[in-house]
């Protein structure tokens, strides 16, 4: 039954039978903090996979985007540069999902950050990168429902040391990283200093601007090193990177036959107008980008006290931190060639996001609780953060209005039963065009304080036997102002998007009581048995820049995680073997929903996520090979949500009778809006099936001191839709891309050259469908290249 899920699981059962023939090679041990403490990743009870440097290094991994695909029942998406996404088990932050706070936390050298916008600023220099499926809440930041995304970087060494890795890939891609670890006193104080740079262009080309599409990233850390005594340090971290990216990887995937002949029009549009995704070119007439400047200081001592009182061990780690990043961007908000909507950051007003935040813990062992067991290890604190942040948009309607309202089929009606633009053809010349720009503009700020006390236990009650117990509690305090205006004179905006002049500031306040059980039950050497109940909880928040104070606010959303898994280590050590089976339920969901005129985010009621995944990592009983896999089942559901957005083209007034209100209007009128019911349908970005198949060759070349590498990778994702909305046309087919790649080393490591090939299937995929703005059965894509793209890397490592 498992193979109908899982590809290559069958080849796992054969690998498996295949080692009881013998073999004396043994995996060395992981260690990972994600309990907050260093353990071997095979006692840990938590759903958890790690991936070293090596990892990222052999396979030319150079954002998170690649790295998720090999661990089962996660997305990173980062097609909008101002707004990534990651979600894990079907839930996460939603694409465009402005002032929501993040469902998967993000920790980065164990100081935690607000915003999936870091991760990519800091991922460089890597040393470890861990992966923590379920809620997290307990130990990490704050309103890590879903998981958390654990990055930690090479620390300063007391022994000189350097690397540098450059590459070079399709699309004239450059990219080179480095460090250097400096000893500036003996044994005393050392100093690494990291640096990235990576210039590549977009696959796409924006035919109506004559520009090609390109991002460029540069990135800077500084870590100090300071061994006070024998049993105190201090670690001082300061970072810093630039994004500039112009263009997105959006472009029109389905357009009319009238939109296209409209669009390509001589007068108004770009005659190499198309609505083909894959051909690698795109046709916006208005600038494009996406910028990010991003800064980080913060510093952590920690301190081994030793036996105080009945503590044994007792250790302190205090952490404090600022963070902050600004990311103005525009968008050709019809996504065409014609001058209509310019979207993006209001000027002078960019959306920004600055956190300051403490964290104080302890963590040591007591004494065995009643005379029973062999003890318990412990780890309590108190975590404070302040944040601010704010977003802003403005949309100008430019003089393209008649045209682009041509290429819908027609005039505004307000009389007609099919809402803004009757489906009977308008000719062009009938349509006056005033020239008239407007510019409608909406902002929000926030200021947020949050506090959380937490603590966990693990009780050893037997030689096989421990009980966890995990406590937290948390407020959230947080006030914001929300305004929307317009200026110029009178347009089509309000029509178009329901625009309203308002400025009001709001208040709310939450409180979480979130506890932990887990039992963890080793029943044999190096095989282990863990069953967990977590609650989860994820504080509300305001309508980050609305044009209609139709959805100011939003509740929080809470968790009931169960979860059962094993961990193993078979085989005399050859074979590590991972497990879990998961069910979850989500009370008022948050969802980013888009109604083709504006983005604004509800609750969605109740959902639920099940299923189940594994890793794997073996030495066969085959020199010099390796092979890893994961593979993952989710089935992610709304229970109930009644009152979603329709999808394209739906009549006016359809849906539930519970979704009219007196905002609304009553169902019957000709201009209600409507509804559709999602209850018992799929989450959207939320694949059934993953899977990953990896194999690495490390072969010595006789006795030359070099070493060949090789390898080949299979990366599978199920089907899943790619709009909130569930529209038939977001539906993304399974894909399965298939990685190679080919070197040599040096066999102590010294310099490596690796030439990899990616996606040599050609796989298409789409990671964002959208509905064009006011043109019912017009779609966007956000589609990722379909072309095998070949990596050549070399590194050099001085020690």
């Amino acid at each position: 039954m498992l193979r109908n899920f899982f590809p290559g699981t069958g080849l796992l059962l054969a690998m498996i039978s295949l080692s009881a023939f013998g073999q004396n090679r043994v995996i060395e041990e992981v260690i990972v903090t994600a309990q907050k403490k260093a353990q071997n990743l095979q006692d840990v009870p938590i759903s958890v996979a790690s991936f070293e440097s090596e990892f990222f290094n052999d396979k030319a991994i150079s954002d998170v985007g690649e790295l998720v695909q090999y661990t089962p029942n996660v997305k990173f998406n980062n097609s909008q540069g101002h707004s990534p996404v990651l979600t894990i088990r079907g839930f996460g932050t939603p694409p465009l999902g402005r002032g929501l706070e993040p469902s998967v936390g993000v920790s980065i050298d164990d100081v935690f950050y607000g915003r999936a916008s870091y991760i990519n600023d800091t991922a460089f220099d890597m040393a470890r990168v861990e992966v923590l499926r379920g809620p997290q809440g307990t130990l990490f930041g704050k309103n890590t429902i879903a998981g958390v995304f654990s990055f930690t970087t090479t620390d300063p060494s007391f022994d000189r040391s350097a690397y540098i890795n450059v590459g070079t890939a399709k699309y004239d891609e450059v990219k080179a990283e480095g460090a250097i670890s400096l000893p500036l006193i003996d044994d005393k104080l050392a100093m690494r200093i990291a640096l990235r740079y990576r210039y590549r262009d977009s696959h796409l080309y924006n035919t109506a601007r004559d520009e090609q599409n390109y991002m460029v990233d540069r990135g800077g850390r500084v870590k100090i090193k300071w061994l006070i005594d024998d049993s105190s340090e201090l670690l001082l971290n300061l970072w810093a990177s630039e994004h500039r990216e112009v263009g997105l990887i959006t472009q029109i995937a389905k357009a009319s036959e009238r939109s296209r002949d409209q669009f390509r029009s001589e007068e108004n549009g770009d005659p190499e107008f198309e609505d083909d995704p894959w051909n690698n070119t795109t046709s916006m007439d208005s600038e494009t980008f996406s910028n990010r400047d991003t800064t980080s200081a913060n510093l952590k001592y920690t301190k081994d006290f030793g036996e105080v009182g009945l503590a044994n061990t007792l250790a302190m780690t205090f952490i404090a931190g600022t963070s902050e990043f600004e990311g103005p961007y525009a968008i050709d908000g019809d996504f065409s060639p014609i001058d209509f909507i310019n979207f993006g950051t209001r000027d002078g007003e960019p959306n920004f996001y600055q956190q300051d935040q403490v964290e104080l813990r302890f963590a040591g062992s007591l004494p065995a609780l009643f005379g029973i067991g062999h003890g318990v290890d412990f780890v309590a604190g108190v975590f404070a953060a302040q944040t601010d942040h704010g977003s802003s948009i403005s949309q100008t309607n430019g003089a393209g209005f008649a045209a682009y309202i041509a290429g819908a089929g027609g005039a505004y009606d307000p009389q007609s039963d099919f809402g803004f633009f009757p489906s009977v053809p308008v000719p062009v010349e009938t349509v006056e065009d005033d020239g008239q720009a407007e510019t409608l503009y909406a902002i929000t700020r926030v200021e947020t304080d949050s506090v959380a006390y937490f603590t966990q236990f693990d009780w050893l009650v037997a030689d096989a036997l421990t009980l966890t117990l995990g406590l937290r509690y948390g407020e959230d305090k947080r006030t914001g102002n929300i305004l929307s205006q317009r200026e110029g004179l009178p347009g089509a905006g309000p029509i178009t998007t329901g625009q309203e002049n308002f400025d009001v500031t709001l208040d709310a306040s939450d409180y979480d009581f979130t506890p932990k059980f887990t039992v963890t039950w080793e029943v044999a050497k190096e095989i282990t048995l863990f069953a967990t109940y977590t609650q989860g909880f994820k504080s509300g928040g305001f309508a980050a820049a609305v044009f209609s104070d139709d959805n100011l606010t939003f509740e929080p959303e809470r968790a009931n995680a169960y979860e059962i898994g094993i961990k193993s280590k078979l085989f005399g050590g050859s074979l590590i073997l991972n497990g879990a089976i998961y069910y979850t339920q989500y009370q008022d969901l948050q969802v980013r929903n888009f109604d083709g005129t504006q983005i604004f985010v509800t609750n969605a009621a109740d959902a639920t996520t099940q299923g189940l995944e594994f890793d794997f990592f073996w030495l066969p009983p085959v020199p010099y090979l390796s092979i890893g896999g994961s593979a993952g089942l989710v089935d992610a559901t709304y229970d109930e949500y009644l009152c979603a957005v329709p999808q394209a083209g739906t009549e006016s007034g359809t849906g539930d009778p519970s979704c009219y209100n007196e905002k609304t209007g009553p169902q019957s009128d000709p201009t209600a809006p409507s509804f559709q019911d999602l209850s018992g349908e799929p989450l959207a970005f939320a694949p059934e099936v993953s899977a990953s198949l990896y194999t690495s060759l490390d072969i010595p070349l006789f006795n030359s001191g070099i070493n060949l590498l090789a390898g080949v990778d299979a990366l599978h994702q199920g089907e899943h839709f790619t709009d909130t909305d569930n529209d038939p046309f977001s539906l993304q087919e399974a894909t399965t891309k298939i990685n190679a790649r080919l070197g040599l080393k040096e066999e102590s490591g010294r310099w490596s050259l690796v030439l990899n090939a990616k996606n040599l299937t050609e796989e298409r995929e789409n990671v964002l469908t959208l509905d064009q703005p006011l043109i019912s059965g017009n779609y966007v894509y956000a589609s990722l290249p379909d072309e095998t793209s070949y990596h050549l890397d070399f590194r050099y490592t001085l020690q």
